[in-house]
């Protein structure tokens, strides 16, 4: 006896399955484009705004900058009046001795 022949007509179960796999396909495609783009949000700040945290970091320097050199110029002043202190009490002793001495 010969074999059975197969039905000329395909399966339906096969085009289902290509058609799963189809949107399936699809559906990715679809979220890693909106994936990308919420990257792309993300990633992206206006030129204004970058500019604006660039001229608030520059301030900010120079702020720490002036004072810093407020700070040095205070202990350089202490530093000159403690000499000076020093600097009169010899010369007062000096003088004490001298005017003592004759």
């Amino acid at each position: 006896m010969a074999t059975k022949k197969r039905a000329a007509k395909r399966k339906p179960v096969r085009k289902i399955k290509k058609a799963v796999r189809k949107t399936a396909s699809k559906a990715k495609r679809t979220v890693t484009k909106a994936r990308k783009t919420v990257r792309k949000a993300k990633g992206t700040v206006s030129k204004a705004k970058k500019r604006a945290t660039l001229v608030a970091n520059k301030r900010k320097r120079e702020l720490l900058q002036a004072n810093n050199k407020i700070k040095t110029v205070k202990k350089a002043l202490k530093t000159a009046e403690k000499s000076a202190k020093t600097k009169k009490t010899n010369y007062q002793k000096a003088l004490k001795r001298a005017s003592t001495t004759q």
